[in-house]
């Protein structure tokens, strides 16, 4: 069997990976960035369903 990568579906998600001191330090960084690209994309839906 395979092993699958993990999959992040929620910002708080990425954060806590990003956060785990057990992964290397370039994944936590990579996992950073997807917390900040989700959190923004989560503010941009908010503010299309305002217009």
């Amino acid at each position: 069997m395979e092993d699958r990568p993990y999959i992040a579906a929620e910002a708080h998600e990425c954060k806590r990976r990003a956060e785990d001191p057990k992964l290397p330090t370039d994944e936590r960084l990579v996992w950073a960035q997807l917390a900040a690209a989700a959190e923004l994309a989560a503010i941009r839906r908010a503010l299309s369903k305002r217009r």
